[in-house]
């Protein structure tokens, strides 16, 4: 009895010690993956903070893709940055080059959804409207009657009656605050919110910062093209003309290098088209994405910068 009651409390002890150290184990992988997570949320902050500091360095006097916030993202899409032991990439976008939805005409964003082929389809289509011409419009009527203060709804668009029959909550009726707010919008689906091959998604397109005036030097082609005041007696190989010419000459990077141009292509241009755009950017959205082995940290700021080149993050957003 004496030995066997020996070879129990021996297996007690061994059990008892084996489950310590599984305990241990456990706990020894808890806290190395709690230090990998807090690696890779200050790795994302770093992330930011070194974009930031390439903002602040561009003290120029114009905005381009050439420089080196912009050359930033492809260059750690290819090489990422390296903080410790974390990997970080790092994506800044030029909101300025974008459309202020809350500042946008009718006329500009049909005539852009319609440049790329972006729109709502709808089996009840005007008689005799082509099927992407009519999808534009009504993409375009659908964002403006979503912002505007009345619960009239324009000929294609959507008020508070449909969005209740569609079981959506209401238009805001106000400008928005957030760009992701278009998917609360009947019709407009993630996919047209992101981009597909070569064509841009809404979310490439528009933006809710900034005073309207959009980035000449970075915007893209079909929102230059499709901004509203060139002359009215512009004919088809006119426009092409000012757009070759335009396109060519881009990016401003001189003082007054964009009126210039506009003065020595056609002097009866009027301000108000030239004052659509401006040659610098004054706000960005950053994202980072840090990892550390299988852990990982996605990190957006919001940053705006005036020109001398102070910069204001106005919102931090993470991830998990």
């Amino acid at each position: 009895m004496a030995l066997v009651s020996v070879l129990l409390m021996s297996a007690l002890l061994i059990a008892l010690y084996l489950r310590f150290l599984d305990n241990a184990g456990l706990q020894v992988r808890i806290d190395s993956r709690q230090e990998a997570v807090m690696q890779t949320r200050w790795a994302a902050r770093a992330g930011v903070e070194y974009a930031i500091a390439l903002l602040f360095q561009d003290k120029g006097l114009g905005d381009s893709y050439g420089e080196s916030w912009k050359t930033l993202t492809d260059a750690t899409a290819q090489e990422p940055l390296i903080f410790g032991a974390c990997s970080c990439t790092v994506t800044v976008t030029d909101e300025s080059a974008k459309v202020n939805v809350n500042k946008a005409d009718e006329a500009f964003l049909a005539a852009l959804f319609d440049f790329y082929e972006l729109g709502i389809i709808d089996n009840s289509a005007l008689t005799g409207e082509s099927e992407r011409r009519g999808a534009a419009s009504r993409l375009s009527s659908r964002i403006l009657d979503y912002i505007d203060e009345d619960d009239t709804p324009r000929t294609l668009g959507a008020e508070f009656s449909t969005y209740v029959m569609h079981g959506y909550v209401p238009p805001r009726n106000g400008p928005m605050v957030d760009i992701r707010e278009l998917l609360e919008i009947p019709g407009i689906s993630s996919d047209l919110m992101v981009a597909s091959g070569t064509r841009p998604g809404l979310l490439d397109l528009l933006t809710v910062y900034g005073d309207g005036k959009i980035n000449i030097n970075t915007a893209l082609e079909g929102v230059v093209r499709c901004a509203q005041g060139l002359p009215a007696d512009y004919d088809h190989e006119r426009r092409e003309d000012y757009f070759s010419q335009l396109l060519a000459k881009r990016p401003f990077m001189e003082l007054a290098g964009f009126t210039n141009f506009i003065v020595a292509f056609d002097w009866q241009i009027k301000k108000e088209y030239t004052n659509r755009f401006i040659t610098h950017a004054n706000w960005f959205k950053i994202n980072t994405h840090a990892q550390h082995g299988e852990a990982e940290r996605w990190l957006e700021a919001l940053v705006k910068r005036d020109r001398p080149g102070q910069c204001r993050v106005v919102r931090y957003v993470e991830i998990p």
